[in-house]
């Protein structure tokens, strides 16, 4: 991702959690927790790999969703943003999830070896990248075979009610963003305005994932997409 990207991403970390719950109505959660069910893989014990992690918390949903499950889980949080890190850390530390680690890291170029993990998750970040297809490669290189991925995010809603009101929305988003960072919440709505989820269904088979998957949420404007390798 660039250097823009990760300015901006640093500049709000204080306040991201915040300003999600608050511009989501607290929905949020529920996608996160909806994608940690999904996330949970058919066997007792499992590596999963939570790219852009940010703040960590669909990190830490996917860990509460495999203790509620009765499975052992070794989660990695990655993100190219240690102020955001920095946060992430000091919840886990705050919460004893032990079984969670932070690190540095790029998404275009993730430093792990081939077939490391059983998970990758990512959650509000694929608008961030630079280079979708370049992701779903190293993704696709970083599971193990028959691994998952789950992503989640939000884009433009596909009926004409909800883009209309999206629009409406977005002048509310941009005016509580600016109490915070008006370039990175006028990137957000950008960002949701032109992303093509149909060109992420395709470049996700092209990269050679099985069974990809993709379903609205019921606000119409976050999406859930998942495949296998």
């Amino acid at each position: 991702m660039s250097e823009r990207i990760r300015n901006l991403f640093s500049d709000i970390s204080g306040k991201y959690d915040t300003m999600n719950h608050v511009l989501s109505f607290g929905v949020d959660t529920l996608w996160r927790r909806r994608a940690a069910y999904e996330s949970i893989p058919d066997k007792e014990s499992f590596k999963a790999l939570d790219v852009a992690t940010g703040t960590g918390d669909l990190a830490f949903a996917v860990h509460n969703m495999a203790l509620k499950n009765g499975k052992k889980a070794e989660i990695v949080g990655m993100d190219f943003s240690k102020k955001m890190l920095d946060i992430a850390k000091a919840k886990a530390a705050k919460r004893r999830a032990a079984e969670i680690s932070f690190e540095l890291g790029d998404a275009l170029n993730m430093e792990y070896e081939d077939n490391s993990f059983d998970v990758v998750t990512t959650a509000f970040s694929l608008r961030n990248f630079d280079d979708l297809d370049k992701f779903l490669k190293e993704v696709h290189r970083v599971l193990k075979p028959g691994g998952k991925f789950v992503f989640i995010d939000m884009a433009m809603p596909d009926s004409r009610f909800g883009r209309a009101f999206f629009k409406f929305y977005s002048k509310v988003m941009l005016a509580m963003g600016t109490l915070v960072q008006r370039n990175a919440y006028s990137w957000l709505v950008h960002s949701i305005m032109k992303f093509d989820k149909k060109r992420l269904v395709y470049l996700a088979t092209k990269n050679e994932f099985n069974n990809v998957s993709m379903s609205n949420m019921v606000s119409g404007i976050a999406y859930i997409i998942t495949g296998e390798k």
